[in-house]
């Protein structure tokens, strides 16, 4: 991330209130882009829907659209760690060469699967088959926007990244709403695959522009991911672990049959959704300040290290690392806590305009208490990836995961104001053990960053 964060950060060199919009608005579509517009296109989509389409109809598209970003992203998290590590070994080497072939090896191996898993669901679903193949394509192509996200922090050109999900944007939910109009419930999914497939093709165009080789396949990608487990359990906990309260409500009475296997809890999905985008400023400001900021103290630590520095210049490259990596934690606290608090006493407008159920508002509040937990816990699980912690870094979304099921579930009974206190207290759980297990890590951070070499990890796993 640090790579696209310099290049953002230079704009608001130019100290101008545009000049710091452009900057926001770039990092906003870099870190949240498939993710704002999933939620915009399909809050514009229920209002357009409902003039031509019946209410179950309606219900069908959403819950379908849901669960295809829900179970597209859990499987994509197979490689999401893993690769991104493996890009970024590929750039430390100067070998930006493999970037394109990596992709394309990824996409196939994402595909094949992703197909076949799309083509069992979608056959079990008693809808008209036009439906079935363009939900099937859908489920394909935002596969392939996961994986295009690993690569985007690489690319230099922040612009033409942000047109892509713009125009990707505008064409899914105009396209929707004129093909919706003429062919019904299948012109709908037809547009908003349209859409989405227009982001895939100018970010991958992007990519291979970028990255241009001469190799067509990097099969060397995957012995890295199969030796790199660790990584690859991180992405699927993570991601599993922000869908396991969903999961588990679809499970439960509370939630309404669609389709076959589909089912969906409105009241919770939309509070959770929505109070997804109130986040988005803490992400914007980790991108921008946090991790340029941070990441240059950091490699002046690590600079230390390697030329071999004196132990008194190393705690001092640490000691300015950490100053910097408090300060600008406070940032995001100091400004993301001030707009949640701000959300909340302002709940039931925000409700009114996204039209949320007026039970919801309660249900909604909670959401975004634990979103703004949830930056916090994604922030540190990307800071101790930083630092090669990848044990913890599995264990705090192992713990996420758990906690989020398990407390969710018991929550599952109880009234619609209180089920939102399992997703709360699980963000609650897991970032107060991320925090004093990394903090534990981060005093001893010297004595670890030679113990983890290969002459003495075996003493570092005595101690731990």
């Amino acid at each position: 991330m640090a790579g696209i964060g310099f290049r953002i950060e230079k704009i608001l060199e130019g100290d101008t209130y545009i000049d710091s919009i452009k900057a926001h608005f770039y990092s906003t579509i870099i870190f949240s882009g498939p993710w704002l517009v999933s939620i915009i296109t399909l809050f514009l989509l229920n209002l357009f829907s409902a003039q031509n389409l019946h209410n179950q109809e309606v219900a069908y598209m959403r819950a379908t659209i849901i669960y295809i970003y829900a179970f597209s992203l859990i499987m994509v998290g197979v490689s999401y760690l893993s690769a991104s590590r493996y890009l970024a070994d590929k750039l430390y080497l100067k070998e930006p060469d493999s970037f394109a072939p990596a992709f394309n090896s990824l996409a196939i191996f994402i595909l094949s699967i992703q197909a076949a898993i799309g083509s069992f669901c979608m056959s079990m679903v008693e809808v008209s088959f036009p439906i079935k193949f363009m939900s099937v394509l859908l489920y394909l192509t935002i596969s392939l926007l996961w994986l295009s996200m690993i690569f985007l922090t690489s690319l230099r050109d922040y612009g033409a990244i942000s047109l892509a999900f713009v125009a990707g944007s505008l064409v899914a939910v105009l396209a929707s709403w004129g093909l919706g109009n003429l062919f019904g419930l299948a012109g709908y999914f037809t547009g908003y695959f349209i859409g989405h497939f227009i982001i895939v093709i100018l970010l991958s165009l992007r990519i291979y522009l970028e990255f241009d080789s001469k190799r067509f396949f990097d099969w060397q990608i995957f012995p890295f991911l199969f030796r790199n487990k660790t990584l690859v359990f991180t992405g699927i906990f993570y991601n599993l672990a922000i869908w396991i309260d969903k999961i588990v409500f679809w499970s439960t009475s509370k939630a309404t049959s669609i389709a076959s296997f589909f089912h969906t809890f409105p009241e919770y999905e939309s509070a959770s959704f929505f109070a997804y985008l109130t986040i988005i400023p803490a992400l914007t400001i980790f991108l921008i300040q946090v991790e340029t900021n941070f990441y240059k103290k950091y490699r002046l630590f690590y600079a230390q290290v390697l030329e071999k520095g004196t132990y008194s210049a190393i705690k001092h490259a640490k000691q300015e690392m950490v100053s910097a990596l408090k300060n600008n934690l406070g940032v995001i606290v100091v400004n993301q806590g001030m707009i949640t608090l701000l959300c909340i006493a302002f709940a039931p407008k925000i409700a009114q305009i996204f039209k949320l159920d007026f039970l919801a508002i309660p249900v909604f509040r909670l959401c975004i208490l634990g979103a703004f937990l949830n930056s916090l816990l994604l922030i540190f699980i990307i800071i101790i990836l930083y630092f090669d912690f990848k044990s913890l870094a599995l264990a705090v979304t192992a713990t996420f995961l758990f906690s989020n099921a398990v407390l969710t579930f018991a929550t599952s009974f109880l009234e619609l104001p209180f089920v939102g206190y399992g997703y709360l207290y699980s963000c609650l759980i897991s970032l107060a053990f991320a925090f004093y297990a990394f903090d534990y890590k981060l005093k001893r951070l010297e004595y670890l960053t030679f113990a983890m070499q290969p002459v003495g990890i075996h003493r570092e796993e005595e101690i731990i």
